[in-house]
């Protein structure tokens, strides 16, 4: 009886660990779910706040380049009302690709690694600014020494 007993006992556990471990892996699975909503509802929230700035700025500009032009009409012929306006607007779309990286591509990449990688960022984050005071602290102690260098040789 003893024998049939200590197997029972090693099968229920089996069985118990079994279903532990699926409990497990269930409620991970939720977890990856749940945190899949999040960073994908975050993101989605960026690009359509991006989305309503950039409509909103666009009818802003229209309405502008409307009130430049009428403006420009009464003091000037109208074709170079338009004409002015439109060198404006080109040399706007030159600058606005020339900054693409820095004005649009940098930062929305900055905010979305953010969103998902948001433990790893803190971290890095710190650590730069660690560095920072550190190296603030070298140069504020090295000028220092200069000062203090300069004032015995005079």
């Amino acid at each position: 009886m003893d024998i049939l007993g200590k197997f029972t006992r090693k099968s229920e556990r089996g069985e118990k660990t079994w279903k532990d471990a699926k409990t497990y892996f269930s409620q991970r699975y939720d977890l990856l779910k749940l945190e899949f909503l999040e960073k994908s509802s975050q993101l989605l929230s960026v690009v359509f706040s991006m989305l309503i700035v950039i409509v909103c700025a666009l009818v802003v500009l229209i309405f502008l380049a409307a009130a430049v032009i009428h403006g420009l009409t009464i003091a000037l012929n109208a074709a170079w009302a338009y004409i002015i306006v439109s060198a404006v607007f080109i040399s706007i779309i030159v600058f606005v690709l020339a900054k693409k990286d820095v004005l649009f591509v940098n930062p929305l990449i900055r905010k979305f690694s953010r969103i998902l990688y948001k433990e790893e960022v803190e971290e890095v984050e710190t650590e730069n600014v660690v560095k920072d005071v550190e190296v603030e602290g070298e140069n504020k102690a090295q000028t220092e020494t200069e000062t203090q260098k300069g004032g015995q040789h005079e």
